[in-house]
């Protein structure tokens, strides 16, 4: 096949696998033919296409996929496999922030069109909905940002954005250093920013100045406005992985899978 014709990345599920793992992989032909294929006995049931990246750089995006995933933990279920212990929402709020730099990538949700009962569109629109009004969970280490110092001073922060924050979604942000807690609570007032030089009120914050120059390459932000600050020790880290967290994060969560609900309904009840 040439180069400039496209072809796919793709996120298929399982039913006999667990609801958290994918299959994350690449094809220069349709992903339903690929999926038919993987359709053996080394599986149970058929694979399901979750969703698809269309784009003539399908070969960078899968590999930007798969690091992007790595990047934080390592995910990947065996070494030199395309399975990721990974919820497949989560894996596709991934391939849109991947998408935002390959130029011509066209990403079909497919999941969404795969309602066929009344009790199916019930599951699926819950999962659907759950692009609006998120609550997520998000790190900051205060030995590179004096993040408790900016919100005293101005109530908000710039936050460089690699996830879909939307205006209206809220979050928490833990603190890795050195409280290893859950220290603010934050709404989502701004989101998708270009960089501006009035973000430069915010550098007497950075600990090295000379990570401001990172501020200033990055061009996409959101504006979070502190609407929460605790103390509780109930937020730190052995009791959040108590109630369903796995490890300290080191990328954002999105509370509002089903999959973190007694995380965060206990972040709720405590914060």
């Amino acid at each position: 096949m040439k180069n400039n014709e496209p072809g796919y990345v793709y996120i298929l599920t399982n039913p006999s696998f667990r609801e958290d793992w994918v299959k994350i992989g690449k094809s220069s032909r349709p992903v339903d033919v690929r999926s038919k294929e993987l359709d053996n006995t080394a599986v149970p049931l058929p694979f399901e296409i979750f969703a698809t990246m269309k784009t003539v750089k399908y070969n960078e995006a899968e590999k930007l996929v798969h690091r992007y995933i790595e990047r934080f933990t390592n995910l990947r279920i065996r070494n030199n496999r395309e399975f990721f212990n990974v919820k497949p929402e989560e894996a596709l709020d991934i391939f849109k922030d991947v998408s935002l730099v390959i130029d011509d990538a066209v990403i079909d949700e497919v999941y969404k069109k795969d309602i066929v009962d009344e009790s199916e569109k019930g599951h699926m629109a819950s999962r659907s909905s759950e692009g609006e009004n998120r609550v997520w969970m998000i790190p900051c280490n205060q030995k590179f940002f004096d993040l408790e110092g900016c919100f005293k001073k101005y109530g908000e922060v710039y936050w460089s954005q690699h996830y879909n924050f939307h205006k209206g979604d809220i979050g928490y942000i833990y603190s890795s250093n050195p409280d290893s807690a859950i220290r603010y609570k934050f709404e989502v007032v701004d989101s998708e920013l270009q960089y501006s030089p009035a973000m430069n009120v915010e550098e007497e914050f950075y600990v090295d100045k000379n990570d401001i120059k990172t501020l200033k390459e990055h061009n996409r932000y959101a504006r979070l406005r502190m609407i929460g600050e605790t103390r509780s020790s109930r937020l730190s880290l052995p009791h959040l992985m108590s109630h369903g967290m796995k490890i300290a994060p080191r990328g954002a969560l999105n509370l509002s899978y089903h999959g973190y609900a007694e995380l965060k309904n206990y972040i709720e009840e405590n914060f």
